[in-house]
């Protein structure tokens, strides 16, 4: 586990007016996953956008022309092995992470939080998209990481 003088940083930003989410109950849940986790350090900038700001992000940057639920930009180059400390942008659509959770229990923070979560072992160097086997320990990791942040299951 961390110390006492572990450094989170925790930005959460919504472009969607109204904010759709209460900024405060995801910061909580993040501060719960980092526990977890356990990085030294954690410098996280989340950014709410909708379906056609994502659509504009994910086709510059990754060149897929349609929305997803979750972009990570890591802030250590992506080629070094998982990096000890958290840090990076991750853009998540509310609309997407609603519609793909519109079956699950909880709030809306607790549903979008899953696709943070996501983002946040991005971050960490998972890479569900090497394999089958990289993507179940990411979504191991996930669940994990999830339940121990709400203390039940997500879904």
């Amino acid at each position: 586990m961390p110390s006492a003088r572990t450094a989170y940083r925790i930005s959460v930003r919504q472009h969607p007016r109204p904010a759709p989410f209460r900024g405060e109950r995801i910061r909580a849940l993040i501060r719960k996953a980092l526990a977890f986790l356990a990085p030294p350090a954690a410098d996280l900038r989340i950014l709410v956008v909708d379906d056609a700001e994502m659509e504009r992000w994910n086709r510059e940057y990754l060149g897929r022309p349609r929305t997803t639920n979750v972009i990570s930009f890591p802030e250590d180059d992506p080629q070094d092995a998982a990096p000890e400390n958290l840090a990076g942008d991750i853009l998540v659509s509310a609309p997407t992470c609603l519609r793909q959770t519109s079956d699950w229990p909880g709030s809306p923070e607790e549903r979008v939080f899953y696709f943070i979560v996501h983002g946040m072992l991005h971050l960490a160097g998972h890479d569900h998209e090497r394999g089958r086997r990289e993507a179940r320990r990411m979504r191991k990791a996930e669940t994990d990481a999830c339940r121990f942040a709400l203390g039940r299951d997500l879904r």
